[in-house]
């Protein structure tokens, strides 16, 4: 698997809504240690933690 912004769990994923449902956009941003703009498709930071899904 590769560490990318999309899979960390400091990402926060961008929508566009369109007609009644929200579709995932390629942009999104971080959250830590400060708000950064990101795209899902970014390389991951040194900050990267891998996300826990439900």
């Amino acid at each position: 698997m590769t560490e990318t912004c999309q899979t960390c769990r400091h990402f926060r994923q961008h929508y566009i809504k369109m007609g009644w449902r929200y579709a995932p956009i390629l942009h999104g941003h971080c959250v830590y240690p400060r708000l950064k703009p990101r795209r899902a498709d970014t390389p991951a930071c040194p900050c990267y933690r891998p996300r826990e899904d439900a």
